[in-house]
């Protein structure tokens, strides 16, 4: 057997095997049905080893292969090499600097686009915005890439910069950027005191220890005199949904904030604990396109529950959860093994949570120090916070008696 062969055997055995493992996850048996697009696709690699124009990168080809099965399936499932595999499960990073980017990726062009910077990092400060396609990363297509290797890309020494090659709505020309990576720290919760006696409370991003945050910047709004609130989510994202359950728990007292489940996930639910109940003010919470996960699980909440008004456009529609699972040769599959639904069994992945009250807007919040009305800027400038703050002011609303 020639060796262009032989490595034609192990390839469709590598298939073989993957699909093996990829069926079982779906609940397949394997058999029957199931293996007529196996077939088809070991014709065709089989006609590509054999009459190709060229002689042919199998290695290239499956791999290729690979990538564009799983991400077929959702933006974050995905295929890792062995090399990949061995460096996600060390650090996933290349170093100890980033650029601090939430990342989809867009499907029917293939490329990496950015759901918004996170507030304060490096990326935000250079001017990346919320939508830009990132066509390259150092000079690699995003097209040939997935989130992961994205993720290493944009990762590296403290100092260092990394060069995007950048698409943006209305730009016919692409927008060249030097970033530097920067060891970025998860930005703080905040509040303060509008004027009517309305509390702003601003969460950035959803790590750990947000929850525990949130609820002593409610306890000092409260002590402040506030007697309404708005919760900004806008541009707010982070994998912490046990962060977001904790979030919405604040301002509810019973009832389901959310549910989790998936072809081999048992069904989980998050029931609102009376005990952790924080607040119980009149609640306006403002949301936008970048906001995403955990973000989407506290307006759902909210929204479900009938416990406040969601104020913005609809939310991006990131609320999934993966595992990877090692394949034969030391590869890797990182698949989606659970979505996040509403109580009353609406899906967020994909889909996204819809506002109360659509007010357009900009992507990005206004600074807090600017959010309270001062003589450059303030809730008039802010259609979604002035839109919240006339929801709270409504006759229909009723303001929170004195202690």
């Amino acid at each position: 057997m020639s060796y262009r062969n032989k490595f034609l055997v192990i390839l469709v055995s590598t298939v073989l095997v993957f699909y093996s493992v990829v069926g079982g996850l779906l609940g397949r048996d394997g058999g029957g049905e199931g293996y007529a697009p196996l077939s088809i696709f070991i014709e065709v690699l089989g006609k590509i080893q054999g009459v190709y124009v060229e002689d042919p990168n199998l290695s290239k080809v499956m791999h290729g292969a690979l990538l564009g099965l799983l991400e077929s399936l959702d933006p974050y499932s995905t295929y890792l090499t062995a090399e990949e595999y061995s460096r996600y499960r060390k650090t996933g990073t290349s170093g100890d600097g980033d650029i601090g980017l939430d990342l989809s990726k867009e499907r029917s062009l293939g490329y990496i686009w950015v759901i918004h910077p996170i507030e304060g990092s490096a990326a935000a400060e250079s001017g990346v915005k919320p939508g830009d396609i990132i066509e390259s990363i150092d000079g690699v297509t995003t097209r040939n890439i997935g989130l992961v290797q994205a993720g290493y890309l944009l990762s590296g020494d403290v100092g260092s910069k990394v060069e995007l090659k950048i698409r943006r709505l209305g730009r016919s020309e692409p927008v060249l950027m030097s970033v530097p990576r920067e060891r970025n720290q998860p930005p703080s919760v905040r509040g303060r005191l509008l004027k009517d006696d309305i509390g702003y409370l601003r969460i950035p991003r959803f790590v750990e220890g947000v929850s525990a945050a949130t609820r002593e910047k409610l306890k000092s709004l409260e002590a402040q005199g506030a007697r309404k609130l708005v919760l900004d989510l806008r541009d707010c994202g982070g994998e912490a949904f046990e962060e977001g359950v904790g979030v919405a728990n604040l301002f509810l007292d019973h009832g389901v904030i959310a549910y989790s489940e998936g072809q081999q996930s048992p069904r989980k639910e998050f029931v609102a604990d009376p005990g952790k109940l924080a607040s119980r003010l009149p609640l306006a919470v403002l949301q936008n396109r970048g906001s995403a996960s955990a973000a989407e699980i506290v307006s759902v909440a909210i929204k479900e529950n009938r416990r406040g008004d969601i104020v913005g456009v609809r939310s991006f529609g990131k609320a999934s959860a993966q595992k990877l699972f090692a394949l034969p040769g030391g590869a890797a599959v990182l698949l989606s093994v659970h979505k996040y639904y509403s109580q009353s069994g609406q899906v967020i992945q994909a889909r996204g949570v819809a506002p109360d009250h659509e007010v357009a807007g900009a992507s990005v919040h206004p600074a807090p120090e600017k959010a309270s009305g001062g003589p450059d800027s303030g809730p008039e400038e802010d259609l979604q916070l002035k839109k919240a703050i006339e929801i709270l002011n409504s006759p229909a609303v009723p303001a929170r008696e004195a202690a």
